[in-house]
């Protein structure tokens, strides 16, 4: 039997819920880890972008874990 276009909006945006709550927590520690990161950097110290850009990357491989990790659960 069919789904109607109501049960599958649904079951789509259950399935979507998970992604964004770890988006949004992810954003959230990728800031709060930056954010420790210019806290204690030494005065009079200047660091050049790509040390900025390593302090997202970090975080961000733990993101990306986390997102394949869930479209290998939802896809499967």
């Amino acid at each position: 039997m069919a789904t109607s276009p109501r049960a599958s909006v649904a079951d789509a945006v259950r399935n979507a819920v998970p992604f964004l709550v770890i988006t949004v927590l992810w954003i959230a520690v990728m800031i709060a880890v930056y954010g420790l990161f210019l806290v204690t950097k030494p005065s009079g110290i200047t660091y050049d972008a790509w040390v900025h850009a390593f302090v997202f990357a970090v975080p961000a491989i733990g993101y990306v874990g986390q997102v394949l990790q869930q479209a290998v659960a939802s896809g499967a």
